[in-house]
């Protein structure tokens, strides 16, 4: 079973969306696809994750996996493949990485948002957060957004995790040990 496929089953275990999980049908809109990647990127820096997820492909309520026809990837915003429309919609500090998986042989899409660094993530030059299982304009919510500047400010690059999943052979060939 590859690593996606066991992050997809982890994840439909949680009784409850998080401020940086948010599970879907079949709602594919582009802005709300957009408002979401910055209120889970803000999410998973305010939880103090280093990452988020959105998934569709299962049922909003029960976790259950019941698939999707669509693929990411291939998702396009006028002329425009989705994936470019919202990286030029994104503020800069904004990364995040589609999937498609096939788990139980039907396929869920996945979006992994890494978490915002330095400033909150913004879309259309508006930052969002997870209130419940609900994304909200982050200036609405002074608090919160307080906390989230602490964290912000509070991190330290050189305490960040450059990758990730890396067998120790693929981590040595990365350093320049000797």
């Amino acid at each position: 079973m590859d690593s996606l496929e066991k992050l997809v089953l982890e994840l439909c275990k949680f009784s409850n969306e998080t401020q940086w999980v948010e599970f879907k049908h079949d709602n594919y809109n582009p802005d709300m696809i957009g408002k979401d990647i910055s209120a889970l990127a803000n999410g998973a820096a305010l939880c103090d994750k280093s990452r988020a997820y959105m998934l569709w492909g299962i049922d909003d309520k029960t976790h259950e996996i019941i698939g999707t026809n669509h693929n990411l990837q291939t998702l396009k915003k006028g002329n425009q493949e989705l994936e470019n429309w919202l990286r030029c919609l994104l503020s800069n500090n904004a990364d995040f990485e589609f999937h498609t998986v096939n788990v139980n042989n039907l396929s869920v899409g996945l979006l992994i948002i890494y978490k915002a660094v330095n400033q909150p993530v913004m879309f259309d030059k508006v930052d969002y957060i997870r209130i419940g299982s609900y994304t909200k304009k982050l200036s609405d919510h002074p608090q919160v957004m307080g906390q989230l500047w602490d964290k912000l400010r509070s991190g330290k690059f050189e305490e960040e995790i450059a990758k990730n999943d890396l067998t120790l052979t693929e981590a040595l060939d990365l350093l320049n040990y000797s």
